[in-house]
């Protein structure tokens, strides 16, 4: 029997193995498919451009149900590294700044410093939550929030250190942007659904704040 059994777990384990490799190859190809399809869409968007009128963006929609597609959890913001002295250094320098500006009568400002630095310690001494993103039929589930298709515009994704940066453009005034972390094993899953929906967008010249905010942007041919 222990033989029959080892010759069991021998097999269970080559056939998970085998479809391990058959997931990952079927979303490789899934992944050159949205590539693709995302390079059609574009292309169609700039032909479309020189006809169409501007969209309002509350547009009729259509009913669907609430399916989810894709799950996954990641920290909700990334890990401020606290150096103790270089907190000290910039301690020392805000409170000769503060003292300056109280001679100057600025208390707005002081407040405003204060407030920066209590933030800033908080944010490197506290570790983030973990919080959790869905994509499903009728759009994008984050903190609880659901924000359907017509409410959004683009995305692109960015790396910074060990995750990735989930931006996606909305049409509201509030919030401009859907900021996600994404585990890099998720990131090729996100886009191959994420591109079923919205375009990818291009951005030619990264600016350094958003640089340093989302991390470096990541082009559709290096997905």
């Amino acid at each position: 029997m222990k033989e029959k059994d080892r010759f069991k777990d021998l097999a269970d384990l080559i056939t998970g193995e085998k479809s391990l490799r058959e997931k990952e190859e079927r979303l490789r190809e899934e992944k050159k498919k949205a590539i693709e399809e995302q390079k059609d869409m574009r292309r169609r968007k700039i032909v479309e451009g020189k006809l169409q009128l501007e969209e309002d963006p509350v547009q009729k929609r259509d009913v669907v149900q609430n399916i989810k597609l894709f799950e996954w959890e990641a920290p909700e913001r990334y890990q401020v590294k606290l150096n103790s002295k270089g907190f000290m250094v910039i301690l020392a320098l805000s409170l000769a700044f503060i003292v300056l500006l109280a001679i100057l009568g600025k208390y707005f400002l002081i407040a405003a410093i204060v407030s920066i630095l209590f933030v800033l310690y908080a944010a490197g001494t506290t570790k983030p939550l973990i919080a959790k993103h869905k994509i499903t039929k009728r759009g994008v589930d984050t903190t609880n929030k659901l924000y359907e298709w017509y409410m959004l515009d683009s995305f692109f994704f960015a790396e910074k250190g060990d995750y990735y940066t989930l931006v996606i453009n909305t049409k509201l005034n509030f919030p401009k942007v859907l900021i996600m972390l994404v585990n890099k094993k998720d990131r090729d899953a996100i886009f191959v659904i994420l591109q079923k929906y919205l375009l990818y967008e291009e951005i030619k010249k990264q600016a350094k704040i958003d640089k340093v905010t989302y991390g470096e942007y990541v082009p559709l041919e290096k997905l």
